[in-house]
Parts: structure tokens; sequence; C-alpha cells
């Protein structure tokens, strides 16, 4: 959600425009800075859309709530805001794994407390799942981080995990590996994907996955070259700006039918002539702030078909 957003203490993290918003107006309501209150109210309008089509399509869709109080302070010592745009990011499904992750951003772990209410049930009713949390970063140090824009899960009948490794933006290699420990127990096998500074934070503004083995890429975003699971799959480049409009960041809503943002034509084009059932919407104020429709998506659970 968008709304009562509060703007986030600076990072040399956020991409430049949000830079300067943050060094002047930290602390401040976003409806009460200017051109940031419109830029707002586009994004809640933008994810109000999405969880409409979502309900079109049959898709349970729940919406976060709002902080409490004390939940609204948390770690505010280290770094005030508020922005609960990304419901993908705090809180990682795998198997019976429910993971929260850890942010390189104090401001975004109080994000975890909104979704633990909507999967509290599910929890205690099923014993098999299990809760596991990242370790808590030491101050300034940034040792274990692991963000859930990172994780894709990729092949292999869904035993195969990338996660991306940016050790100034995003997810550490310590938080990977702790990842990595974790689900080993269960059969995953998870791989850190190095990704370059100049491209999109998060593997999930790299790459996204509209197959089994199909999958949108920005070719140059991979340190390491393409991830040894995709090594032989269908990929489709995409350049920086595609990515930067979150054209990769989408979400299959049945093995035929994908939803992506409106502001790839060319991609758009592509996936069809694949055979796909392409559904667009306008997302280009939500992208503005570092993410997209699968950002914007925290899936609780879902059928293999």
């Amino acid at each position: 959600m968008a709304e009562n957003a509060v703007v986030p203490g600076y990072s040399d993290a956020f991409p430049p425009f949000a830079q300067e918003l943050t060094r002047k107006y930290a602390g401040q309501p976003a409806d009460s800075v200017p051109g940031l209150d419109e830029m707002m109210a586009l994004t809640q309008g933008q994810l109000d859309h999405l969880a409409r089509v979502y309900r079109d399509h049959g898709v349970i869709v729940h919406r976060p709530r709002k902080y409490t109080k004390e939940e609204s302070g948390y770690q505010n010592e280290l770094q005030v805001g508020d922005l609960r745009v990304f419901p993908a990011d705090p809180i990682w499904v795998i198997g019976r794994n429910i993971i929260e992750c850890q942010f390189r951003q104090p401001y975004r772990n109080k994000e975890r407390f909104p979704l633990r209410d909507m999967i509290a049930k599910r929890i205690d009713e099923d014993p098999n799942l299990r809760m596991l949390s990242c370790p808590v970063t030491m101050p300034n140090s940034g040792d274990f981080v692991l963000e859930g824009g990172d994780i894709q899960i990729c092949g292999n009948e869904g035993m195969d995990v990338l996660v991306g490794v940016d050790d100034e933006r995003s997810s550490s290699a310590n938080g990977v590996e702790w990842l990595r420990r974790r689900l080993a127990e269960d059969g995953y096998t998870v791989t850190p994907v190095p990704i370059i500074k100049a491209a999109p934070v998060h593997l999930l503004g790299a790459m996204g996955v509209f197959g089994p083995t199909s999958a949108m890429i920005y070719r140059p975003a991979f340190i390491n070259g393409i991830p040894k699971p995709m090594k032989d799959w269908d990929l489709i480049d995409i350049t920086l700006e595609e990515a930067e409009a979150g054209g990769p960041c989408a979400v299959m809503l049945d093995p035929d039918t994908i939803l992506m943002v409106a502001e790839v034509p060319r991609l758009v084009d592509l996936l069809e002539k694949r055979g796909l059932k392409v559904i667009t919407m306008p997302f280009d104020a939500v992208t503005k702030l570092d993410g997209a429709i699968r950002c914007a998506t925290f899936v609780i659970h879902r059928d293999k078909n």
C-alpha cells in the first residue's frame, strides 16, 4: 500500500531522484511533499488496479493492514520511513518454508509484521510449515541481508532457486549462504547470482520466468554469465530500458497467461508470438520506486497449475 507513506531516511542505494528527496524530506509524510503526493496517489491507484485484475482472474487478494504505533517506530533509530509497496520482499514462501527476510534498508524490516498476520492461521493449522528468519544484520555492516526481490524459483520442478547478490544494494553473500543451508535440508539447490550495480536492483529486476524453461533476461546484469540452471533455456534478451520499466518483473496467472507492465510493447509482442496470452496494465508510477508487478505481489499459496 502506498497510502500513509513516510519518506525514508537517505541511502546511497536509492535511485538519484529518491536520494534528493530523502536528503530533504526524510521522516515527512509523502502526501505533504510537493510532487511526491501526486506520485504516491498514482502508485496507489495502480496497486488498486493490480488487485482488481487478480480478483477478476479468480485470485484471492489480501491487502496489508497499517502498522500499529509500535510497529511504525520499529528501527526508526536506524532509518525512518514507511513505504509498503513491495510485499514480495519481506517474506518468501518456498515449499514448507516461510522465510522472513532481512533488509539492507532498516526502515523496511517492519514490513514483515502485517504479512505475518495474513499467514498466521495457515501456520497454526499446518504443523509441517516452518518459519525461518534470516539473522539480523549487524548495524552498519550488511553482513546478513536477504531480500525477497532477489529470490527466483527456477526450474527443476521448483527445486532450483536463484538468489541475486549485490553487497551494496540488496542481498549479501552471507544472506544467500544462510538460505542455501536452510533449504538444502529440503533438497533445494540455491545458486548465488552476482548482479552488476548498473542493473535494476534485485534479481527480479533483471530476469523473469514465463515458463518451465523460458525467461526474459537483461544479460549484462549477470557478472558470471547466465546461471547454470538456465543454460539451455529459451531466453528473451531485454534492454536496460525494458528492465528498468519492470518488463521481467511479471506474474504468470496460469501456464498460458502472463500479467506484465504495459510499458514494454516489444516484450508483449514477443511473448504473444510464443503463444502466451498477455495481460498488460500501466505501472509506471510504481516502477519509479524500483519494483514492478511481481515485487508488488506476496504469493501466499498457489496451485502448480
